[in-house]
């Protein structure tokens, strides 16, 4: 066993199977999509998308970007964002895709190339996606999935790579709010100083609760372990990519 090489082999996300074929998509600039229902499709962006509306589709798109946040749902809501490629440029990308205005499905995306993979708020899903290269430059902190505040997150299927000592491939700390209702499943991850954080603000506040981290697969790239929890983590059906054996967190 070893899917840390070879994901889609496992049936793990890769460049196999996520994102879009860029080169056949048509040419576009930054776009702004504020209409409710609008589908944004075969478009290879230069820039960024930004979406202020709600039930909006970005299916089968690319954007390569240099901006803050390549895809940014400012206000609205029910954003899905599906067989999307985002390639970071630059030290300016911190995070692909930031939903704030409000709960987006992102499926089947392939991530790279900036500080974080993607940010999580309230009631998010990242399913069946790859994060991998991400950005690292001097004071670099990177994530493949950060929240710092919410609830009803679901990280599932994905296939998360951050081989280095900064800092995790899935991270929730309540930075700005408490943490409630996470579920972390059937993941590759490798990587980061411990792989999954689960932790309460260095600045104070409360642990997170009900997190549970289930059924995934953990390389051996983390500097010290695998977890590093505040409070009852629920963690159960997890092992090692190389042996296949139990790991603990």
């Amino acid at each position: 066993m070893d899917c840390v090489a070879s994901p889609h082999s496992c049936g793990f996300p890769d460049a196999t199977n996520t994102g879009a074929n860029c080169s056949s998509l048509a040419p576009s600039g930054s776009v702004t999509l504020g209409t409710d229902g609008e589908t944004f499709s075969g478009k290879n962006v230069s820039g960024s998308i930004t979406v202020t509306a709600s039930n909006v589709k970005i299916i089968n798109d690319c954007v390569t970007s240099g901006d803050l946040y390549p895809i940014h749902l400012t206000s609205g809501g029910n954003l899905l964002i599906k067989n999307v490629t985002v390639v970071g440029q630059g030290s300016g990308c911190s995070r692909a895709v930031e939903p704030a205005g409000g709960p987006t499905t992102m499926d089947a995306m392939n991530i790279s190339g900036c500080e974080d993979g993607v940010e999580m708020y309230n009631n998010d899903v990242l399913q069946n996606s790859y994060i991998h290269d991400l950005a690292f430059y001097g004071g670099s902190h990177n994530d493949g999935v950060q929240q710092n505040g919410g609830s009803g997150d679901v990280v599932k299927h994905n296939t998360i790579f951050n081989p280095r000592n900064q800092t995790s491939c899935v991270n929730f700390t309540t930075d700005f709010g408490p943490i409630s209702d996470i579920t972390i499943t059937d993941n590759l991850l490798d990587g980061g100083n411990f792989t999954v954080y689960s932790r309460a603000s260095s600045t104070g506040g409360s642990d997170p609760t009900g997190v549970s981290v289930t059924n995934n697969h953990f390389g051996g790239a983390d500097v010290y372990g695998l977890l590093s929890a505040d409070g009852s983590v629920s963690w159960s059906g997890n092992v090692s990519d190389s042996t296949g054996q139990a790991v603990g967190g």
